[in-house]
């Protein structure tokens, strides 16, 4: 369903008037109580990062459709802020963020809980016609023709007293955040894609997201290089000590190692504790406890069994030949995708394309397009004839007139 376009004059969004943050346990229990009896209410955060692994949290915005505060969780006790976190976790009430994933990881983080049912509206939008990872004032601007200043992005949110220009900028993320989820889901509900929004958008209501875990990270970065079973295991064994080492310390993990310098320690798999100094990149000093530890982190994985090394993931070869057929599969998708109205990415990555390209026993139907189970049920409803189409030379595509259109006998729309 076409989004109905209407004009809306361009105003600059105000919090008004001075900005108090909500400090005090009996005027928070206030504002959930009246967050408790609505549908619908947005939050976000603000934080600081730059030198630690945790985030260190700084504010707590919310909001429902007429009013939003700000919540102070520098003077809130955990057990203070609970009826907050009771209306984060309440299965009756969605909760609206944009880019939530930062602001899931706060919450949990310092309170042990996150968000949930939640709709993130960057996802959202990605999937109402607006764009991949649109930022929230583009979205605001282009939805209800506010405008947000740019200001105080970088800002020190642990200063206090909160300056007011810092408390109005924050304000801002959320006052308008329900408005705007209310018109998202609308234009998702004429689509039929509100699950699916808020099944992405689960995604970062999952607290496994953010334990540490260091073997996908590890898995990551083995995939870039040539490792061998064995210079896999001493990856792992290092990303696992680096892990552990500013889980610890509380220290970004790229003041003790950038991940490619694990990757060299990987292959190199020094033994000795001066050696360390060769490693360009390496944060730390060579001498002393956290330089033993690296050694032996190394050890322990050139020691690991025969029996339980692991091959290390590689990244799929691509056949000289495949290149062109990749490319006319991707302007496929980005075709399909702007027709759609949702991102490329939510349809199909390239990986899946390659696989697509690989199956010996071909497609000769949708069916057997949905039984390989290498799109998900909605993305082979909305472009699974025309994928099984190209993929068997039934459909094409030409330019005409600087645009690209379909040609071959599926090309009727």
């Amino acid at each position: 369903m076409a989004r109905k376009q209407t004009q809306k004059p361009e105003k600059t969004a105000s919090a008004g008037g001075a900005i108090v943050p909500v400090g005090d346990s009996v005027q928070l229990s206030e504002v959930a109580r009246r967050l408790a009896e609505q549908p619908i209410v947005a939050f976000d955060t603000e934080f600081i990062r730059e030198k630690t692994y945790y985030p260190k949290l700084g504010l707590i915005q919310v909001a429902d459709r007429e009013r939003s505060w700000l919540i102070d969780p520098l003077l809130l006790s955990v057990d203070d802020i609970q009826p907050l976190l009771q209306v984060f976790t309440d299965p009756a009430i969605i909760k609206v963020a944009h880019s939530s994933e930062q602001d899931q990881s706060c919450l949990y983080y310092d309170y042990g809980i996150v968000a949930s049912p939640v709709l993130d509206t960057s996802i959202a939008a990605a999937l109402t016609g607006f764009g991949d990872q649109i930022g929230l004032a583009t979205l605001l601007k282009k939805l209800l023709g506010v405008q947000l200043p740019k200001a105080h992005t970088r800002s020190d949110w642990l200063r206090r007293p909160l300056p007011q220009a810092m408390a109005s900028y924050a304000l801002l993320d959320v006052e308008h955040l329900v408005e705007a989820a209310e018109m998202l889901m609308d234009d998702l509900d004429g689509r039929n894609r509100r699950d699916w929004a808020m099944e992405l958008s689960a995604q970062f209501a999952d607290p496994d997201r953010y334990e540490p875990n260091p073997d996908a990270i590890a898995h990551r970065l083995a995939s870039n290089g040539n490792l061998n079973p064995q210079q896999y295991a001493v990856l792992r064994s290092l990303t696992g000590w680096r892990e552990r080492r500013a889980c610890k310390s509380n220290v970004p993990r790229k003041w003790l190692a950038e991940d490619q310098v694990l990757v060299k320690l990987a292959l190199a798999s020094p033994s000795k504790l001066e050696e360390l100094s060769h490693f360009r990149g390496l944060r730390i000093k060579a001498g002393g406890r956290i330089g033993d530890e690296m050694i032996q982190a190394i050890s322990e994985g050139r020691e690991t069994p025969a029996e339980e090394l692991v091959q290390p993931p590689k990244r799929p070869h691509k056949a000289m030949e495949e290149g062109p057929a990749l490319s006319v599969l991707k302007c496929f998708l980005a075709l399909a995708a702007q027709e759609q109205k949702v991102a490329p990415r939510f349809l199909i990555d390239a990986g899946t394309m390659a696989s697509l390209l690989r199956n010996r026993k071909g497609f000769p139907n949708v069916d057997a397009l949905r039984e390989s189970k290498l799109l998900s049920g909605r993305v082979v409803d909305l472009i699974g004839e025309e994928m099984v189409a190209v993929l068997n030379g039934e459909l094409g595509l030409r330019l005409s007139n600087g645009r690209v259109e379909r040609c071959g006998q599926n090309s009727e729309r």
